[in-house]
């Protein structure tokens, strides 16, 4: 029920309660009306994204050039603090978990948010600086936007050096590439524009697109004014369509995260302004996008964004669905030894996916709110080997490895969905089905680490995030994981010859080939030779 049916539904219930009785007591009736109000308001500040309550009524209604508009005279004229006082406000808004800066151009920073910001850098991880993130030389390093805290971030001052002023933009960092390529300076590859860009982390491409819009907006009256590549000098668009573009493509590839929700509230604290951006994720699709012609409403919110799939130039005529998953139920601990070599990957085979450190391991867990990365959980590591429950709530998800080799399928046996890749980004998605490249997977084995890379987008492998902790694809950079496949038992059972199946039931051979797969009440030794076989992990005997 949005705040209108509210509305209505509570001014026939004091309708109600009002009249005869009303006349006899005249201050019920203010008394009811008041109550009313007051619980209306409750409902609206609730309804809300991150609680702003009414703070965004007023863009109510509009949509395209006039919602930016509305949106820029509500976030308009922030108290922005000085540029001497960003290093102390970025103790606020700009922490990891561990207590260091949270750095968006560098994975291999660590920086005390004290001590770390005065002196020299010769090379990246020495020092962090002030950013702007949205070059201060394209509107004359003026006031209030030279100290915006929405885009005057934190970050390594060695990259933040070589970015120079340059536009951001995409580029295979023929000039420049940080370490392990996390962020890149080159020629231009995005269409529209061939000049230097830089190019942040996939991982942060919304980030810095949500920063753009709120630039734009919230500084509507003086952007005309303002000159870079990616700027169309005047109110709105305000960008070049090029831009417009790309930065459309890295917010829905890259969606509002946890810390830029925290990062926005930190901010309004500080300067009293936000980034509507940020508390409306896909608002920049009413503002700039394919919902220009939707009414923007505030207390009723369509935050569903779809970007446009990219189609399959080569599709699989009749793609293999191997196998047919559904494993026997798993109970208690099981133990699972890590992976060294090509050999011991095999269809069937029941693994963790795993980050690993000097002290703890991560394993994959839970799909994150987003719908586009896997979280983790912490595992303990001995010898190369984990002990754990798994698929329960707060464990690790174990992944049943399916298809042949250079494409293999990876099914979430929690979740009951094959990992996915359906587009060239860093969204690890899932699918019901398999459905063709996007679902398999050719994996392989270097000095202890699996390289998962996807068979219809090659450049991009599953690798973890450290700095915004996630298992998701990365065409670069990031930190490699581990592949930990479930220990075979020492004991064998025996599936007597009218045995039947309780669900579905896959069937392997000993060298981990699929031999069958049986439906709910079907025969299991139907079909099979005398032998032995491997079902739900288990070594069983068929007489």
């Amino acid at each position: 029920m949005n705040n209108k049916e509210l509305h209505q539904t509570f001014s026939c219930h004091a309708n109600s309660m009002t009249g005869a009785s009303t006349r006899e007591w005249p201050g019920r009736k203010a008394c009811v009306v008041t109550t009313l109000l007051l619980f209306l308001t409750s409902a609206l500040t609730w309804a809300q994204p991150n609680g702003t309550g009414t703070y965004y009524q007023s863009a109510d209604g509009n949509k395209g050039k006039s919602l930016k508009t509305a949106l820029y005279d509500i976030i308009k004229s922030p108290s922005v603090k000085s540029y001497s006082d960003l290093f102390e406000c970025y103790k606020s808004t700009d922490l990891r978990p561990d207590g260091k800066i949270w750095d968006m151009y560098s994975n291999i920073t660590n920086f005390d948010p004290d001590k770390d910001h005065s002196g020299n850098y010769s090379g990246e991880g020495d020092m962090f600086n002030r950013e702007h993130s949205f070059p201060k030389s394209w509107f004359g390093n003026a006031s209030p936007m030279n100290s915006d805290l929405f885009h005057v971030i934190p970050t390594d001052g060695y990259v933040n050096n070589r970015r120079s002023n340059y536009p951001f933009g995409e580029t295979n960092g023929d000039s420049y590439k940080s370490n392990g390529g996390f962020s890149k300076v080159g020629s231009c590859t995005t269409p529209g524009y061939s000049g230097t860009v830089f190019e942040p982390n996939d991982e942060y491409k919304g980030d810095f697109a949500r920063i753009y819009f709120y630039m734009v907006t919230c500084y509507e009256s003086k952007v005309s004014s303002w000159s870079s590549p990616m700027l169309a000098g005047n109110s709105y668009p305000a960008y070049t369509q090029w831009a417009i573009d790309m930065l459309l493509r890295w917010a829905a590839n890259d969606p509002v995260s946890q810390k830029e929700i925290d990062r926005n509230n930190a901010v309004y604290k500080i300067q009293g302004n936000r980034n509507p951006y940020v508390d409306y994720p896909g608002l920049e699709q009413y503002v700039w996008g394919n919902k220009t012609d939707i009414a923007f409403s505030y207390d009723n919110y369509d935050a569903e964004v779809t970007p446009d799939p990219e189609p399959n130039p080569d599709p699989e005529p009749d793609p293999d669905p191997d196998p047919d998953p559904n494993p026997d139920p798993i109970e208690g601990e099981q133990t699972y030894v890590k992976v060294t070599d090509n050999s011991e990957i095999q269809s069937g085979a029941h693994c963790l996916l795993v980050y690993e450190t000097e002290t703890k391991g991560y394993a994959l867990a839970d799909m994150i709110s987003s719908g586009k990365a896997y979280s983790y959980t912490s595992v303990t590591i001995s010898n190369d080997q984990i002990t754990t429950e798994v698929n329960a709530d707060g464990m690790p998800h174990e992944l049943l490895l399916g298809g042949e080799p250079g494409a293999y399928t990876i099914y979430d046996t929690k979740s009951n969905v094959y990992l996915s890749l359906p587009s060239s980004d860093n969204a690890l998605k899932t699918a019901e089905t398999v459905t063709g490249a996007t679902e398999q997977w050719t994996i392989s084995i270097t000095d202890g680490y699996a390289d998962i890379q996807n068979n219809k987008y090659t450049n991009r492998t599953i690798r973890y995030n450290s700095g915004s902790p996630r298992f998701a694809c990365y065409s670069s950079g990031q930190q490699p994981v581990s592949l930990y496949k479930r220990k075979a038992t020492s004991s064998i059972g025996v599936i007597d010859n009218d045995a039947t199946t309780n669900g579905s039931c896959v069937v392997y051979s000993v060298d981990g080939r699929r031999v069958g797969v049986y439906k709910n009440g079907q025969t299991i030794t139907s079909g099979l030779r005398k032998g032995i076989y491997i079902i739900g992990g288990r070594k069983v005997v068929v007489k």
